[in-house]
């Protein structure tokens, strides 16, 4: 899951957690997980599990996360367009063999039926000749088993701890390079697990820079251990001591309900999901590196003991407490266009020597949010103000930006919509009747409803709680729905007949504002597990034309041909939105959503043009477990025997588990940290608070003192070093055959 900008955020809140992977200070893992997407290279020489390894490839998705993927792979072909475009431009002299297009590794491409081949070799070949992968289980998910990396391995290790004879010690160690580790780790209420997340994952602008001070080729704890035996417990620093000190203040404030700080932790990973996820847009305004996370912690903070319990409970949402914690987070929402209209307020004292007739329009624009235009001497004033406007473009942003007053806004009140309250305007409830017009403009050229009626702001309030607890589910108990995330449109008739429409993901590029999610504590939060996509159909619902060659011919033809049923949800061209985002790569990128049935029926028509192989290609399959033995089987074969020879003596036995092997019915799921869980293992963690020093040693006593001696550097995450050299901006004191040797520092 990509939650932008939330790792780095988290880190340098909680700078603990993050320790650069030093190889003489690796701990002892019985179990290590890949999230293939996240590494192609292999660090089982790094961690040495004891008992599983498990690879996972990214499959086919449930149909919330195709939106993403659709967005970031139009995205990303543009964008290789773009920069092929500026080299020509440039004169530069391009590969005269073909780009390689980074959407192949999408599964159902020959590229990944290909990546999966060389992994399988890979496998059997370390599986019979290296000594460290003897007595391991060696699972290989690839990407013709269905769903995301990550989560085929969640639903395993659930299915572990299902298992009576699982014991509760397991060391887990998890490496990806999504923010989501986190989520995922907290959700599973593992004792013993550590998320590892590469240095390319602390920025998410498609891996172009580094945070300060970190290399390439680095590898982070991502502070999330729970008892390492002697080594630093990351996970207990999230969990026992830095998310605990952050809601401590609620000690002692719950009256009807006691503390837990497993419940504290459920609900963090809920408030994390309103900042960022991959299935449903985030909230209006709230944005990390605005301080959305502070935010949302202390309204729960102030909220919580009204609410007679804890919000998410180990993925299912109480919505009567969910209501209550997003009405006290509403707030937010009026205070953010507060700020804005005392910004416009302060922008109009500035521009006081402004013309008379500019500050007419200035005024009669704001007042068209609110009066009904009644005439065409009306229209024509207003029309006439906007040409006027635009002969200053500072005040024509104010107007359109910070109010949201757009044109086609105001075109809709001149065309007749009425407001009940058509009073001037007072003092007290201009703001109030601004930012109700805002919304409504949000509404009208965001997510382009026509009118904003009430039934309009139930339905999105609805949907998007839906997506919330869908995406719950999909943590704590795994997949929901592979085909959808039901909830119901109502529509007004004149007939006031009501019409249920099923949606496979959140049809909206944007969220609604939190003020407006409200009145849903009735819902009926159901699920119909469905089937998931076949390969080419997500490909033929993520890719665009540009990338058609990934496809078969016949399916290229209904990307490309204008004759095409579904030729719209392919466009050449479109717009991205930044929305409140700095970074190109955050903007909501505006193009068509796949209508599912249209899609599958216009598939259905060429299916049968298909080839043996790659009907072969569009299926699904289990998930591949190797263990060695010592009798050895039949040779295995290479793909490439010119590059890679036949494996002669195979010790790997190859054994299919099918994926609803994984699969734990809720009522067999065991939530929290188990029975035998040892939590004492764990080292002594300490909060320093440094004071000022009243006198600074001069550096011949530091020398003195230290030089020679062995000391603990590198705190938090301390190990053994010899003091060699002290030095300050002029002198140099080393050691050089246990002698001191005093020296003038250049």
């Amino acid at each position: 899951m990509g939650v932008p900008k939330f790792y780095r955020w988290i880190s340098e809140r909680f700078p603990c957690l993050s320790e650069v992977v030093k190889e003489f200070q690796i701990p002892e893992f019985d179990n290590l997980y890949l999230d293939m997407n996240g590494i192609v290279h292999f660090l089982f020489r790094m961690i040495k599990p004891q008992k599983v390894f498990f690879m996972a490839v990214d499959g086919v998705a449930p149909r919330a996360k195709m939106n993403q993927q659709r967005g970031r792979r139009f995205r990303s072909a543009r964008e290789a367009e773009e920069l092929e475009r500026r080299a020509r431009e440039k004169g530069e002299v391009l590969p005269t063999e073909k780009r390689f297009d980074s959407n192949c590794i999408t599964p159902g491409t020959p590229f990944m039926v290909r990546l999966q081949e060389q992994l399988k070799y890979f496998v059997v070949k370390k599986v019979s000749q290296d000594p460290l992968w003897k007595g391991v289980r060696v699972y290989l998910s690839g990407h013709e088993t269905p769903g995301e990396g990550e989560h085929k391995i969640m639903d395993f290790i659930r299915a572990e701890r299902a298992d009576p004879n699982y014991d509760p010690n397991t060391r887990h160690c998890l490496y990806g390079l999504d923010a989501d580790l986190m989520m995922s780790g907290l959700a599973m209420n593992q004792s013993h697990y550590l998320g590892m997340m590469s240095g390319l994952a602390m920025n998410q602008s498609h891996y172009l820079g580094m945070m300060s001070g970190l290399a390439m080729n680095q590898s982070h704890y991502l502070g999330m251990m729970l008892g390492l035996a002697t080594h630093e417990p990351h996970f207990s620093l999230l969990r026992e001591e830095y998310l605990d000190f952050e809601f401590s203040d609620l000690k002692g404030r719950l009256k009807d309900f006691e503390y837990n700080l497993e419940n504290v932790i459920d609900d963090w990973v809920l408030m994390g999901f309103l900042v960022g996820n991959d299935f449903i847009p985030h909230l209006p305004n709230l944005h990390i590196n605005h301080d959305a996370l502070p935010l949302l912690w202390r309204t729960y903070i102030a909220v919580l003991p009204e609410c007679g319990g804890y919000i998410n409970n180990g993925g299912n949402l109480n919505l009567e407490r969910f209501e209550k914690y997003l009405k006290e987070l509403s707030k937010f929402d009026f205070e953010t266009f507060s700020e804005q209209a005392g910004d416009l307020k302060w922008f109009q004292g500035k521009k006081a020597g402004a013309s008379a007739e500019q500050s007419e329009v200035l005024s009669a624009a704001r007042k068209l949010g609110k009066n009904q235009v009644h005439n065409n001497h009306e229209h024509n004033r207003s029309l006439k103000g906007f040409k006027l406007l635009s002969d200053n473009e500072n005040l024509r942003c104010v107007v359109l930006d910070d109010l949201q007053l757009s044109k086609s806004l105001l075109n809709v009140f001149m065309q007749g919509t009425k407001d009940q309250d058509t009073e001037d305007y007072s003092e007290e409830d201009t703001l109030d009747d601004e930012f109700r017009h805002h919304k409504r403009h949000y509404y009208m050229t965001k997510l382009e409803y026509e009118t904003v009626t009430p039934e309009v702001l139930r339905d999105q309030a609805e949907g998007y709680v839906r997506g919330i607890q869908w995406i719950l589910l999909y943590y704590y108990q795994g997949v929901q729905s592979w085909s959808c995330i039901f909830f119901e449109i109502r529509l007004s008739l004149h007939a006031h007949v009501r019409v249920r429409l099923e949606y496979r993901f959140y049809p909206h590029h944007y969220a609604p504002y939190m003020s407006d999610v409200k009145d849903f504590v009735n819902m009926d939060l159901t699920f119909d597990i469905g089937t998931p996509f076949m390969p080419f159909e997500q490909l033929m619902a993520v890719l665009p034309a540009a990338s058609k060659e990934l496809l078969p011919v016949p399916y290229q033809n209904l990307m490309t041909n204008a004759t095409s049923p579904v030729i719209e949800f392919y466009p050449l061209d479109f717009e991205t939105d930044l929305n409140g985002k700095q970074q190109d790569w955050e903007a909501v990128v505006l193009i068509p959503f796949i209508d599912e049935s249209r899609l599958l029926e216009a598939i259905r028509s060429v299916c049968h043009l298909l080839t043996p192989d790659e009907k072969a290609r569009n299926s699904h399959g289990p998930h591949l477990l190797y263990e060695y033995v010592e009798e050895p089987g039949d040779p295995y074969p290479s793909i490439l025997p010119e590059a890679f020879p036949d494996i002669a003596v195979n010790h790997a036995r190859l054994t299919k588990v099918q994926q609803a092997d994984h699969h734990i019915h809720p009522a067999r799921l065991r939530m929290g940290i188990l029975p035998g869980a040892r939590l004492d293992v764990r080292g002594f963690n300490t909060m320093l608070h440094i004071e000022a020093s009243e006198s600074m040693p001069s550096i011949d006593q530091i020398a003195q003192e230290y030089l020679g001696c062995e000391v603990y550097v590198s705190w938090p995450h301390l190990y053994e070093a010899k003091v060699v050299a002290v030095c300050d901006d002029k002198y140099r004191y080393s050691v050089d055959q246990n002698t001191v040797v005093h020296s003038r520092h250049v």
